[in-house]
């Protein structure tokens, strides 16, 4: 093997160690939420007006991105908003006035707002 071919192949060699030592470093990659399509909002506006849901004060405006506080009780999505899409049967909600808000319970941010 020629001086060329062997620093080549040292190269590719040490390239791939780097690539696999960075592929197992693992950095986790945040995700973005997904939000309920129009239907599935729909779904959720008739649960809540169907079951009363008590509106909560969160003790601040609700706006996405917000964290919803520790003690506030959140509510499991109807049935058929998570049946239909998996990505999304995690969320839960709470009601404030008019709006409901779509939380992920895992990091207690708000995701979506769906107005009543």
């Amino acid at each position: 093997m020629n001086r060329f071919a062997r620093s080549a192949a040292l190269a590719l060699t040490l390239g791939g160690i780097t690539a696999a030592t960075a592929q197992t470093s693992g950095v986790p990659v945040e995700t973005a939420p997904v939000p309920l399509p129009l239907d599935k909002q729909t779904i959720v506006k008739d649960y809540v007006k169907r079951s009363d849901m008590p509106a909560v004060d969160p003790g601040a405006p609700v706006t996405v991105g917000m964290i919803v506080p520790e003690g506030t009780e959140l509510f499991a999505l109807p049935q058929d908003t998570v049946t239909e899409v998996p990505k999304v049967t995690r969320y839960k909600f709470l009601v404030t006035g008019a709006t409901i808000a779509v939380v992920d319970p895992e990091t207690r941010k708000v995701i979506q707002l769906i107005q009543r």
